[in-house]
Parts: C-alpha cells; sequence; structure tokens
C-alpha cells in the first residue's frame, strides 16, 4: 500500500523475504553455530525464545542450509490430538503412504529412520511451537528416539516455542526427554544497536535509498518493541503507514507518538 509513496520495491517489513537477504544479529549467528554443531552431536536442540523472537525465520534458514545429500527434515507446527496423525504425518513428508493404526504407523516410520541412516542420511524432525503439544506427544518423542544405535542418532529433534516449553520439560513426567536434551539455546531480542541495523537493512533491501526514520523514533521503536522482530515490524509497517497518510516522507517524533497506540 504505501511501496509507491516510499518508493519501495518490495514490502519492508514483511515475512516474505530470501534467505540470502536475511540480517544476521549476534544471537542469530551464535544459534546458527550451535545449530550446526547440533548436526554433529545428535540428539534434541531445544529453541526457546519470546513470541516473535524470530525462532521460526531460524528454523527456517536451518531447513534451506541442510544438505539433502546428508539430511531431510521433516517441518510440522500442529499440536496432533492423536498418535497416528503425528506418524502418519511426518511418513507423508518423508513421502510414505502411511498405514492408520498407530502401532503400525510407528514401526514403518522407525524402518524408514533406520533405512536412511543405513544410507547415510539423516532425518530431522522439527516441531515448532511445541509447548502446545500434547504430553503423550512428549513420551512418543522419547520412544521415536530409541535405536539400537550407540555412536550415532538415527533421527534428530529439534523442539521450539517460548517459556511454556521450558516449564513443560521441567516437569518429572518428562525427565527421561529432559535428559535427551543435547544442545539448548533461548534467542533474545535484538539490542537497540540491532534494532536501528534491521531497520536500516530492511528498507535498503526494500529498495529505499532514504533515511526515513528518524534516530530517536528508531529508539523508541526499540523501547517499545524490546527487540522482538515482530513487535519491530509491526511498529515500522505502521508509521510507514501513518506517514502517507499524513502525506510525509520522514517518520519523526511527533508522527510516532500520534499513532503509538496502535500497537500498544
Amino acid at each position: 500500500m504505501f511501496n509507491q509513496y516510499f518508493g519501495f520495491m518490495r514490502t519492508p517489513f514483511s515475512r516474505d523475504f530470501q534467505e540470502k537477504e536475511a540480517f544476521l544479529w549476534k544471537d542469530f549467528q551464535n544459534l546458527r553455530t550451535r545449530l550446526d554443531y547440533f548436526l554433529k552431536e545428535g540428539g534434541f536442540f531445544l529453541l526457546t525464545g519470546p513470541v516473535g523472537s524470530g525462532k521460526s525465520t531460524a528454523l527456517r534458514f536451518f531447513n534451506a542450509s541442510l544438505n539433502p545429500n546428508s539430511y531431510q527434515a521433516v517441518y510440522l507446527n500442529t499440536a496432533f490430538d492423536r498418535k497416528q496423525d503425528f506418524y502418519r504425518t511426518v511418513l507423508s513428508n518423508f513421502y510414505i503412504n502411511p498405514p492408520f493404526l498407530p502401532g503400525e504407523a510407528r514401526n514403518a516410520l522407525k524402518k524408514h529412520l533406520q533405512d536412511m541412516f543405513t544410507k547415510h542420511i539423516t532425518p530431522i524432525i522439527i516441531l515448532d511451537e511445541a509447548q502446545n503439544i500434547p504430553g503423550f506427544m512428549m513420551e512418543e518423542l522419547r520412544l521415536l528416539s530409541n535405536f539400537d544405535f550407540d555412536t550415532k542418532s538415527v533421527v534428530q529433534f529439534v523442539l521450539s516455542g517460548h517459556k511454556l516449553l521450558q516449564q513443560r520439560l521441567k516437569g518429572l513426567e518428562n525427565e527421561a526427554l529432559r535428559q535427551r536434551i543435547s544442545i539448548k539455546f533461548n534467542l533474545q531480542g535484538l539490542t537497540l544497536e540491532e534494532t536501528c541495523g534491521y531497520i536500516r537493512h530492511q528498507l535498503t533491501i526494500a529498495g529505499s535509498t532514504a533515511s526515513i526514520f528518524t534516530d530517536t523514533v528508531m529508539a523508541k521503536i526499540y523501547d517499545d518493541s524490546k527487540g522482538i522482530l515482530r513487535m519491530i515490524n509491526r511498529i515500522c509497517s505502521s508509521l510507514l503507514l501513518a506517514a502517507m497518510s499524513d502525506g510525509k516522507k520522514i517518520v519523526d517524533d511527533h508522527l510516532f507518538d500520534q499513532v503509538q497506540d496502535e500497537w500498544q
């Protein structure tokens, strides 16, 4: 809507972007390093962080970076109501026609995972929004991770969610699963400097050469967003719309204060 007004070639603060154009802040790069190590270590990777902090984006990048000759990943963000739904979904994502009964589906998946392992392909099951999966699914993941191989994990898991996931894993009922977590990482929001860098980066890849947001406005965006990417995007988009409505090309303190209620 405001692209033509500001001369953008694309919307600057949307989720639609190419991996090669991502803004790589410090915490994001630290996460990538740990995920690379996890590929060698195996087991379970626990990714946590505030809502909107970029966890799903990070998993998208991780998935895209995998060598398809060595790894095959399945990305899931659904809270399954039944065991067979989970197994049938994973099998379908591996292009296997799934049996209906949960026991048969579990055995079929374990056989396929072992077949991939013998072909030197490591399967990775990524569960996003994992704080929402039911308790019985936690136990199914533990059972699925049990194989008769001692040197390397046949299948690797990434569990991603906000603080509720951490709380659930601390429960005694999930002790066995928690012990299988080999690496943990908590993704934080951006710093003030990183927030300013992110805003400038997004404007640049959108095709802008102008400094649309003043330095004091970017500091206010950081204060209101706490450095959380989703909130930064929301605030910046609201400010661009407000600037266009007022016929302005620069977002200043007055405009920010005028429309601050839109996201608070």
